[in-house]
């Protein structure tokens, strides 16, 4: 099953007034965003750790499926794939992915901004 997440970044303009956690289950049509106060690298740990939680509560939907994260952050994939962060106001975002994916068996790969859908949620 094919899980996607990001980040939306305030442009600016009214309709994006703060950062956004997001993500996307095409195969189950669950949508989700909300607001979070961060930023950077940050905002796309609090936007995995969120997925994470939500396929941590909701078991029955993901029994017996391989799971494949995907993200537009090139260096959150990187740091998760090696296990290794150089900024240590990340080592704690880190280590509860890596908790996370002891317990919940995932792979985590990049994919293109344009191609993410958590990327295509609708802001109010």
């Amino acid at each position: 099953m094919e899980l996607y997440f990001g980040s939306l970044q305030p442009s600016g303009s009214p309709a994006t007034p703060r950062p956004l956690v997001t993500f996307a289950i095409p195969d189950i049509g669950v949508k989700f965003k909300a607001p979070y106060a961060a930023e950077n690298m940050i905002l796309e740990y609090a936007s995995l750790l969120t997925l994470l939680e939500f396929i941590e509560i909701n078991p029955r939907l993901f029994l017996n499926r391989s799971l494949e994260l995907y993200s537009a952050s090139a260096e959150l994939v990187d740091q998760v794939n090696r296990r290794q962060v150089n900024t240590p106001a990340l080592a704690p975002y880190l280590r509860k992915t890596l908790e996370y994916r002891a317990r919940l068996k995932f792979s985590i790969n990049w994919i293109s901004p344009d191609d993410n859908p958590a990327h295509d949620i609708e802001i109010d």
